[in-house]
């Protein structure tokens, strides 16, 4: 009798460990999928934001970014993005004031690179992914 080998059991178990660990590691990455949809999301914010500033200054005019949360989209310059199914989009103008999910926000970038207003845009909500347009100093945009 040959000796060499895995016996019936021991694949049976190796197979059980397998299922098991796979179970566990299913549910972990489909959360993990979708963080990284809502930090996409959040990044591609910034940069239309940032397009946006750059563009203006580039330029020498005034540029508008618009954020329809309305009808789920964003625009630079008439070029419309929707955002991705299930990502929710709020924002709001001001620290004080209440996350906002329909209506529409503009911010103007002057050719100086300076923003007509500060802007929030939280990416789902409940959510620290939060992006803002500086104050009308700096018009920067960061996460």
């Amino acid at each position: 009798m040959n000796n060499r080998g895995f016996t019936l059991m021991e694949l049976i178990v190796t197979l059980a460990i397998l299922a098991i660990m796979m179970a566990i590691a299913v549910p972990a990455t489909s959360s993990w999928r979708k963080s990284s949809q809502y930090k996409a999301a959040a990044r591609e914010v910034v940069s239309i934001l940032r397009r946006g500033r750059s563009q203006a200054v580039q330029q020498n005019q005034n540029t508008t970014v618009t954020i329809d949360l309305s009808n789920h989209k964003y625009s630079l310059a008439g070029s419309d993005t929707t955002f991705p199914n299930g990502i929710t989009v709020e924002a709001k103008v001001a620290l004080g004031d209440v996350w906002q999910k329909s209506g529409s926000f503009s911010v103007t970038f002057r050719p100086q690179g300076t923003s007509n207003q500060t802007i929030f845009v939280r990416v789902n909500e409940n959510s620290n992914l939060q992006v803002q347009v500086d104050s009308t100093a700096t018009g920067l945009a960061h996460m």
